[in-house]
């Protein structure tokens, strides 16, 4: 599924492609995707308007224009690709939008898991309006999300997973800044303590910085819009090693499934109490 690194990179690859530029021509191949396609508010708000600005939400894409913005999610096996016809050249195109007079992007999505929608200009959306910070934001802090995390039982991984408390962390980046930080992904969330959090924080944010610097992760699905596939999967360090050594330690590596998700750790390197609580019951004995 394409994260946030992912998505990131899509948002950079089309910058150069429809900023300034002025939507001309689009055509929609279905009437829903995961949600209903609003083709005629999109016909009315979006066609001959120019896009200002590309942003960011979590794992959401926004192309603002004077009234709003369109919203696209690539949902589990999405994918946007440049071409310079209004024909589908893939089995499952949805949707094809035509910037200027030669930039027509097709939205690719297998599966139907992804979708296109349309956000008014206050911004307000159902699929934004509870989500969590950015992780780069300065409100993903660790004295947010250990507030947030207070008597909260849930294992530290579903925790970051959750877009309500942490935008745009799916489970590659869970398992990858979990590894990076030393913490187990079942501990539970309200037992991490503020050092841990700044920690994963620090982890979370070096995770995603390394894998956009790569271009993603691709394991499936995800290609740029000129095809171009992420080279982050060479360097993952436990997500789909099951068996083999840890980078750090040599201990092979661990995998659960939990909630028909795949947890990758080290149990060495990742212990399932504090490293300070180890400490203080080792003084005691």
């Amino acid at each position: 599924m394409p994260e946030l690194p992912e998505v990131e990179t899509l948002r950079r690859a089309l910058l150069p492609l429809v900023i300034n530029k002025t939507c001309t021509a689009l055509k929609f191949y279905r009437k829903d995707i995961r949600f209903p396609i609003p083709k005629s508010t999109l016909r009315n708000r979006f066609a001959n308007q120019t896009v200002s600005k590309i942003q960011r939400n979590g794992k959401y894409l926004l192309l603002q224009v004077a009234q709003g913005a369109m919203l696209l999610h690539l949902g589990m096996s999405g994918h946007v690709s440049r071409h310079t016809s209004m024909v589908p050249r893939e089995k499952h195109t949805h949707a094809i939008f035509r910037f200027g007079s030669k930039t027509c992007l097709h939205f690719v999505d297998p599966r139907r898991f992804g979708c296109i929608l349309w956000v008014p200009r206050n911004g307000k959306h159902p699929l934004l309006d509870k989500m969590g910070p950015d992780p780069f934001s300065s409100d993903a802090n660790a004295k947010t999300l250990k507030g947030s995390a207070k008597n909260c039982r849930v294992p530290v991984k579903t925790f970051i997973m959750d877009a309500r408390r942490i935008a745009g962390i799916g489970n590659i980046y869970a398992c990858e800044s979990l590894f990076r930080a030393g913490i187990h992904p079942q501990r539970k969330s309200g037992r991490i303590t503020f050092a841990e959090w700044a920690r994963l924080i620090s982890c979370m944010r070096s995770t995603l910085q390394d894998s956009i610097r790569a271009g993603g992760t691709t394991l499936r699905d995800f290609f740029d819009p000129s095809g171009n596939a992420g080279y982050y999967a060479t360097k993952l360090s436990v997500y789909g090693k099951e068996g083999e050594p840890c980078p750090k330690c040599k201990t092979q590596i661990s995998r659960t499934v939990h909630a028909g998700r795949s947890t990758f750790f080290c149990k060495t390197c990742q212990p399932t109490r504090s490293r300070a609580v180890v400490k203080v019951k080792r003084r005691v004995f």
